[in-house]
């Protein structure tokens, strides 16, 4: 008796391929020059609405979704291939939420939409891209920006024009059977229906999609009898057909109840128009019941139709009501506006590298900035130049000043990022040299980048 509504996937942008070092070697071409590629650009994540689909059942088994990394650069400034673009199908109605913030990341209203919800990693440069008048032989290349990842909620809303509420066995399967090609099960007792079922009503040459809500119980609320799991689907409807069951003695009591339950899980439901459906007339006690209650309704100014779905009598006018209420509302684009978090960017897009804070822990001085932590993250720490470069860079964008104002000495530790290093004054090259050596010593595999180092200063 589960409803496949719901859902927690993790989801991961691709990472953008490194750049690569390479100098143009050729017979009779002298000082070719650097030829070193950028790296391929990390596939991006959408969100693709499929309409054949109307349930999260298919997350179940799959819970981990990938876009392609990007490839590395090659040389003769050949750049690598970018990573293949990764589509999640979802079924319209659904929405993207990001696990720890919240946040409404996408909105999925209408059949083949697409949203992209994180772009791929930025390709690393290669080392032709460095050349200047000044270094004509860089020794120097960026690694591939990491694609960014989130754990997203997914909640599934049915998107329809009409929804069937009410008790539960009070009819409201047998009149979607009645008008439309929908074929729900149907048994005499409660709770036949355990997940909502979907059908399409023609008249008039409009086509209306009515939505067989499961029954609620007097609670819902609060979870009671899968409340949540039911009451989240009449949010997407724009009107409410409230069938009660008159051959019940407590039929009045009912509608009240369900009406309270609406109130206290969302008061914008109590907005929707709502016709009432009084059915079960084809008993003589029922449509007793069913006159007096719509003679209440009519004293209140609500719509009412005494109806049997078994036997049709009153569904036609019934779908009059229901049209008619319809076409008075807005258009279906702004009846859904959301608060929807940008989307389709990397991280540090549009930041500058000076946008920075420094927090000063018993551990270390922490220094956070979208903009510094991806550039440190991209330095390929496996050349010489890439040190003098990121000592020049925390100089240009004052995190050197910062730091020492902070209190940093020699040999503290300074994190950014993923990256963490101890602090130091002394910036000539010897130093620097020196300090990538000994990286170099400590790191597994072969030394890289040291033909010519360090440059004289």
């Amino acid at each position: 008796m589960r409803c496949f509504d719901t859902a927690k996937i993790y989801v991961k942008a691709g990472d953008g391929g490194d750049g690569q070092v390479a100098f143009r070697r050729e017979k009779f071409v002298p000082q070719g020059g650097p030829s070193g590629g950028n790296g391929g650009i990390g596939g991006a994540v959408y969100i693709v609405a499929d309409k054949n689909m109307n349930s999260l059942d298919g997350f179940r088994k799959k819970v981990h979704h990938r876009a392609e990394a990007g490839k590395r650069g090659l040389g003769s400034k050949c750049a690598g291939r970018n990573g293949r673009d990764l589509e999640i199908l979802v079924p319209p109605g659904t929405i993207i939420r990001d696990s720890r913030s919240k946040t409404i990341i996408a909105e999925i209203t209408k059949a083949e939409q697409r949203v992209m919800v994180l772009a791929g990693g930025r390709g690393g440069r290669g080392n032709a891209s460095f050349k200047t008048a000044k270094n004509k032989a860089p020794m120097i290349a960026e690694l591939g920006e990491k694609g960014r990842e989130f754990w997203a909620e997914m909640e599934l809303k049915l998107v329809a024009d009409v929804g069937i509420i009410g008790i539960p066995n009070a009819g409201k399967s047998t009149l979607l059977a009645s008008v439309s090609a929908a074929k729900p099960k149907i048994a005499d007792y409660p709770f036949t229906t355990i997940v909502p079922n979907l059908g399409v009503v023609e008249r008039d040459y409009e086509r209306m999609v009515f939505a067989d809500i499961p029954g609620l119980l007097e609670g819902a609320s609060e979870g009671i009898g899968l409340g949540f799991e039911f009451l989240r689907h009449t949010k997407r409807t724009r009107v409410l057909i409230h069938v009660i069951d008159c051959a019940s003695e407590t039929c009045f009591e009912a509608y009240d109840a369900i009406r309270t339950e609406l109130e206290l899980f969302d008061e914008a439901l109590l907005e929707k128009p709502e016709i009432v459906a009084l059915n079960k007339v084809d008993d003589i006690e029922a449509t007793e019941r069913a006159l007096q209650m719509k003679e209440k309704f009519d004293a209140e100014g609500i719509s009412s139709h005494c109806v049997s779905a078994v036997t049709g009598e009153g569904v036609e006018e019934l779908l009059a009501d229901v049209q008619a209420a319809l076409r008075a509302l807005p258009p279906v684009e702004d009846a859904w506006a959301a608060d929807i978090a940008e989307t389709g960017v990397r991280a540090a897009d549009g930041k500058s590298i000076e946008d920075f804070t420094i927090d000063d822990t018993p551990y270390a001085f922490v220094v956070a900035g979208e903009a510094i932590e991806r550039f440190t993250q991209m330095t390929n720490w496996d050349y010489f130049e890439s040190y003098k470069r990121f000592g020049r860079v925390l100089e240009m964008a004052g995190i050197d000043a910062a730091l020492n104002a902070a209190g940093a000495g020699e040999g503290d530790r300074i994190i950014i990022g993923d990256f963490e290093f101890e602090w130091s004054k002394d910036r000539r090259d010897r130093t620097l040299y020196e300090s990538f050596r000994q990286r170099v010593a400590d790191a597994p595999g072969g030394q890289r980048g040291s033909r010519h180092w360090p440059h004289a200063s």
